[in-house]
Parts: structure tokens; C-alpha cells; sequence
């Protein structure tokens, strides 16, 4: 009885010290934070797509820009940040996006499910959940739901299910989103 006993215990220690807690442990579509998109897209690819910057975003500086890329696995688009003139396209952010038009109750039974996923691989992270209007719709009518989950490094992961109204002309989205400290501290400062 001691003996199995103690392989329980060393069972359980074995699994804890297999739990994530770096930001690259944690992945979408096998893409994470400081790969180069030059391992899983052409440079023509990357150079053609859609892009975000401060002349068409919120983003208040050109240190960082993001593109958007369609389809790709079970994602309707992903988005991915990187700096401006980097050549290597090293990821800061990575983002999956899958659309729920029409049907937003969907992508609130999604959130919890993977809430619950990346919080048994991230059990040391502070969980944060917030609602609230979006700031992008001035009618305070779009909805936007976040779950984060904050590593002691700094560095997040976010999911969110952004509810536009029909005036907005978005599309509603679930997003599942890896971030890393100074991505986040740029964006927020």
C-alpha cells in the first residue's frame, strides 16, 4: 500500500512539473510567439497581405504592424504582429479567428470550453474575465467578451467573442489570441 502510494505522489509531482508556463508552449495552428512567419508562409505571402498599422488602426506608433491571413486550418482568418522592417517576421502576437455569424451564442460555449482548457495547461496564470461595450462602436451596442489568462513573465493569452450589431457591418468572431508582455505594453501604453 506504501509503494503505490508513493508512485501516486510521484505520479502527481511528474504531471505538475509537465504543466505550460511559457507563452511559446502554447500554440495556434502550430504557430507561436517568436517564430518567423517565413517558416509556414512565403515572403510574397506575407508582404501581400492585408495590413494593419497606425495609418488604419488604433495602434498609436510603427514599431509594430499586423497582418491578417485567410483560412488557414479551422481559422477563418489569423492575424499575426510583427515589427516594422524586420526581415525574419518574428511573431510578437499570434491570432485565430473563426467566424460565428448569426450565432454568437456558439461562441460563448467555445470561450468557456477553452477557458477551461488553457487554464488546466497554465494552472500558475491569473485568470481575468471581463464584458463590456466595444470601444469601436460608438453606439455602445457591440459587446465584447474577454478571458485572460496573464503569465508571471508578462506575457497573455486571450480569448474573446466579439458581438458587432448589424449597423457595425463586422462580422461576430471568436478569438483565441497569444501575446507577448512587450506586444501588450506597446499596445496599451
Amino acid at each position: 500500500m506504501k509503494k503505490l502510494l508513493a508512485i501516486m505522489v510521484l505520479c502527481l509531482c511528474f504531471a505538475t512539473t509537465s504543466q505550460a508556463d511559457d507563452i511559446r508552449d502554447f500554440q495556434i495552428e502550430g504557430i507561436s510567439v517568436g517564430d518567423s512567419l517565413l517558416d509556414y508562409f512565403s515572403k510574397k505571402k506575407i508582404k501581400k497581405a492585408e495590413r494593419y498599422d497606425n495609418t488604419n488602426s488604433n495602434y498609436k506608433s510603427d514599431k509594430f504592424f499586423s497582418i491578417r491571413l485567410k483560412n488557414i486550418g479551422k481559422y477563418t482568418e489569423m492575424m499575426f504582429s510583427i515589427k516594422k522592417n524586420d526581415e525574419s517576421f518574428k511573431t510578437y502576437s499570434v491570432q485565430g479567428l473563426i467566424k460565428h455569424e448569426n450565432n454568437i451564442s456558439e461562441c460563448y460555449k467555445k470561450i468557456d470550453k477553452i477557458s477551461d482548457e488553457i487554464e488546466s495547461l497554465f494552472i500558475k496564470a491569473k485568470k481575468t474575465k471581463q464584458d463590456h461595450a466595444h470601444t469601436g462602436d460608438k453606439t455602445g451596442k457591440s459587446k465584447l467578451t474577454t478571458i485572460n489568462f496573464t503569465l508571471s513573465s508578462g506575457d497573455r493569452i486571450s480569448i474573446q467573442c466579439y458581438d458587432w450589431t448589424k449597423k457595425m457591418k463586422y462580422w461576430d468572431n471568436l478569438r483565441v489570441g497569444i501575446y507577448t508582455k512587450e506586444f501588450t505594453d506597446w499596445l496599451n501604453r
